[in-house]
């Protein structure tokens, strides 16, 4: 089953009005899609943050699959 690292961001502004990304939590998630991978992470950040919808803390989600490690030296 391939795995996903999941990130969720929120767009912030500092003092002098540029907007910066913060990542509000990041999950690695075993799952058989990106949609699937997508609803167990926010199943997991509402629950971990103990609100019902996730944008309430976050403005956006970012999937991506772990790099591959290469192959073994040798055979």
């Amino acid at each position: 089953m391939p795995s996903f690292d999941v990130r969720f961001i929120k767009t912030v502004c500092d003092d002098t009005g540029h907007e910066h990304r913060a990542c509000q939590a990041v999950f690695k998630v075993d799952a058989a899609s990106l949609s699937a991978a997508a609803q167990l992470a926010e199943a997991d950040f509402c629950r971990q943050k103990g609100v019902r919808d996730w944008t309430i803390f976050a403005d956006s989600m970012e999937l991506r699959t772990p790099p591959a490690l290469p192959s073994a030296w040798g055979g």
